[in-house]
């Protein structure tokens, strides 16, 4: 059909409308609709087509003069942009001129592939101005407080990161994208040049909110934990919805539509179940919860009634409604989330107060044990150390020996000397018997073998170790012999040549004895990477290691460290000569050596310089 086919009253059947509004439910078919009119103001030229809808797929309206001419006042497609529209305005209006007592005939054609119902009237200037005004107001005021629950909302998720948040802030969302959509400024405002996406924005919306919806009470429900089987009811709405999007989108986009709005209000009903079974053990946690999701009963009923079923509510403004409706909805919403949080926080304080209860009646035995407590765990400490530093001193001796042992056993013929074993094993009997026996250490006695005694020793100790790892391990005793505390000093100079040998790849270690004015000092040189400065002070620490020597050998950092506390007890000091170009002098000063008989020794304070 044309407009040409309706100029003639008689040229096509008509049919008065049952009602004042054209309902002819979900069809594919053009609907053409033809009004009479006249103007009977004493002034009134300007008018205003008014059909209250933000957009269909096709509309037309013609106006045909009393001389049959033809004027077409709007012409809109699914593909006409919102600059396509001759009034800037959310919904469908087209201007026209009708002098006062003229008459014309209105003919208006369009499908809709949604509901066909679609409220129109005609108006002055001043009648829709006023109108609009009104519409604007209450839209306004809408979304402004839409805007700022979704922004509250979304500070909440970013400052406590709770999914309930995001799936609150979702729904909100959903809703607004949809009543603004609703009301044409969707199309106005966020996607004026995408009419296509316009046409099916409804069901994007729509689905939005069902599945934000869904994901809210599943959150804070918490319906996998306490309602396993309303859980699964709602995942298969969130499945449903998006399978229904996928499968009708291209094949039915009428049918979509005309799911979507009965979808709506049962999955509002299926919200409210929800809440209401939670409400029977958990109400004071989930009653804002019923009463949000209640008030959401009003809108999604009046939405279904009115384009799903055609009940036209004349007791109260559909769109007014829904949005009051959806403002409760978010509000109560926000209320039940707080209430929940707060509920939540009040418990936890009950149980902290509770806790705290407990703790006051442990607090007078606990403080009468403060003391114990800390006397043991000062001795725990203490022999803690003692272990470590034991483990560390006998791990090296035993190493020699057993290499001592290896080479005792595989000589063939030959004469093997035992001194090596014989000094890792005195060694290792003085330091077991020490630590058990738990005495301090030992003044220096006539008993005790000399420097010269000791630092053989040693030598003989790690001579193994040294010609395993293809060192030269070299002694020079360039002083004479004296009385020492011989167990400290072995243990001092075990320490220093044992890191000697770990940390040199290829070369010698020297162990040298000199004379320095009225004491002794006792040095251990090798070819290694060098230990001066700041590197020697941090390898005095204890269970320091430097980081270059943590690929080169294992260790626990302790062999410095228990050297140093040797030696101060003992009144010695190490230090490490400064001038060396390559490798470490380590030196053991022993102002406190016994005199023995001296000979001619060497006064100058340089180091021994080794044969490297």
């Amino acid at each position: 059909m044309s407009v040409t086919d309706l100029i003639d009253p008689k040229g096509v059947e008509m049919h008065p409308l049952p009602g004042p509004v054209p309902d002819f439910g979900y069809t594919a078919a053009r609907i053409w609709l033809r009004a009479h009119l006249v103007n009977g103001t004493a002034s009134e030229t300007a008018w205003r087509f008014f059909a209250h809808a933000n957009f269909t797929q096709k509309i037309a309206v013609y106006l045909v003069g009393a001389d049959g001419a033809v004027q077409t006042l709007l012409d809109l497609t699914e593909d006409s942009p919102f600059s396509a529209r001759p009034i800037d305005d959310p919904q469908m209006v087209a201007p026209f001129t009708l002098a006062p007592g003229e008459a014309a005939t209105l003919i208006v054609a369009y499908y809709s592939q949604g509901s066909s119902r679609i409220s129109m009237s005609v108006e002055t200037v001043d009648s829709f101005a006023a109108q609009a005004r009104v519409r604007d107001a209450k839209s306004y005021a809408f979304y402004g407080m839409m805007l700022v629950i979704i922004v509250l909302a979304a500070v909440a998720l970013a400052v406590l990161r709770e999914p309930v948040f995001a799936a609150y802030a979702g729904y909100l969302t959903a809703i607004l994208v949809y009543v603004m959509h609703g009301e044409g400024a969707a199309f106005q405002f966020l996607w004026p040049n995408f009419p296509r996406f316009n046409s099916m924005a409804s069901v994007v919306a729509g689905s939005a909110v069902m599945v934000f919806g869904s994901l809210f009470a599943i959150t804070f429900l918490q319906t996998a934990r306490y309602q396993p089987v309303m859980h699964r009811i709602l995942l298969t709405i969130i499945v449903g919805v998006l399978a229904i999007d996928v499968v009708l989108w291209v094949v039915d986009p009428q049918l979509l539509k005309q799911l979507l709005v009965i979808m709506i209000s049962v999955s509002v009903l299926t919200f409210v179940a929800a809440g209401l079974l939670a409400a029977r053990t958990r109400f004071r946690e989930v009653r804002f919860y019923v009463f949000s999701w209640t008030a959401s009963l009003i809108p999604a009923l009046l939405f279904t009634a009115r384009f799903g079923l055609g009940l036209e509510q004349t007791f109260v403004t559909p769109y007014d409604t829904i949005r009051l409706a959806l403002v409760v909805d978010a509000l109560m919403m926000g209320l039940a989330i707080f209430d929940r949080y707060n509920h939540l926080r009040r418990t936890a304080m009950e149980e902290t107060l509770a806790h705290a209860r407990r703790n006051l009646a442990l607090s007078q035995r606990l403080a009468s044990l403060e003391d114990s407590y800390d006397e043991v765990t000062a001795l725990a400490r203490q022999r803690e150390e003692s272990v470590k530093d034991t483990v560390h001193d006998l791990r090296q001796p035993m190493h020699a020996l057993r290499l001592s042992l290896r080479q005792m056993f595989k000589a063939e013929g030959g004469k093997t000397d035992a001194g090596q074993v014989e000094s890792a094993l005195s060694y290792m009997e003085q330091l077991v018997a020490e630590r058990l026996a738990a005495t301090s250490v030992a003044s220096p006695t006539a008993a005790e073998p000399g420097l010269h005694a000791v630092l053989r020793g040693v030598a003989d100790m790690f001579g193994p170790e040294a010609a395993e790892r293809g060192l030269g391990l070299k002694l020079v005793l360039a002083a004479p012999d004296a009385s020492v505390n011989a167990y400290a000093l072995m243990r001092v100079t075990a320490n220093l040549v044992s890191n000697a040998i770990k940390y040199t790849r290829e070369g010698r270690v020297l162990i040298a004895l000199r004379r320095t004015g009225a004491g002794y000092r006792v040095e251990v040189h090798d070819t290694g990477p060098g230990l001066q400065g700041v590197a020697f002070e941090q390898a005095l620490v204890r269970n320091e290691r430097l980081e270059r020597d943590r690929s080169v050998a294992e260790g626990s950092g302790l062999g410095l460290a228990v050297a140093r506390q040797i030696a101060h007890d003992n009144g010695w000091t190490i230090t490490s000569c400064e001038r060396r170009r390559t490798g470490a002098s380590i030196r053991i000063e022993l102002p406190g050596a016994g005199a023995g008989p001296v000979g001619e020794t060497d006064r100058d304070d340089q180091p021994v310089a080794p044969a490297m």
